[in-house]
């Protein structure tokens, strides 16, 4: 029975965060890189984080930053970091949004359940690492 005043969204699990995370740490170590890596939930709240050995401190709340970011746009904080480099300055007031990339959304049948972020190598770096890990939740 469908009732018009209630949505059912689906959540990425604790369980599948840890495993995500496991997975960036892993593709982090294995290329000699030092990051933190946050993943969240749909709503942009934290479930799994971890900042590695020999990562900058900052590193930290801007991995969370650029997850949380992710999952607030439904899709990569670089859309973000775009929108302000492409003459939409205004854009950085945007309360609790990170413009910067690395921070990739979760997603299961095109719906986004979660997001990752990525912090401590280049932007570039931190992107590819974050879309590489959204990509492994296909696997696990």
């Amino acid at each position: 029975m469908q009732n018009e005043h209630v949505i059912t969204v689906r959540d990425l699990s604790l369980a599948a965060a840890q495993k995500l995370l496991a997975n960036g740490l892993d593709h982090a170590g294995e290329n000699g890189m030092r990051l933190a890596i946050a993943v969240v939930d749909r709503a942009g709240n934290l479930l799994a984080f971890a900042r590695m050995d020999g990562a900058a401190i900052v590193t930290s709340e801007v991995a969370i930053g650029k997850a949380r970011t992710a999952a607030f746009l439904k899709a990569p904080s670089k859309l973000f970091e775009d929108m302000i480099n492409s003459d939409l300055p205004s854009m950085a007031t945007t309360p609790g949004l990170l413009p910067l990339q690395g921070g990739m959304p979760v997603t299961l049948d095109g719906e986004v359940i979660g997001a990752i972020g990525v912090s401590g190598s280049s932007g570039k770096n931190d992107q590819a690492a974050a879309a590489l890990i959204a990509d492994g939740f296909s696997t696990l």
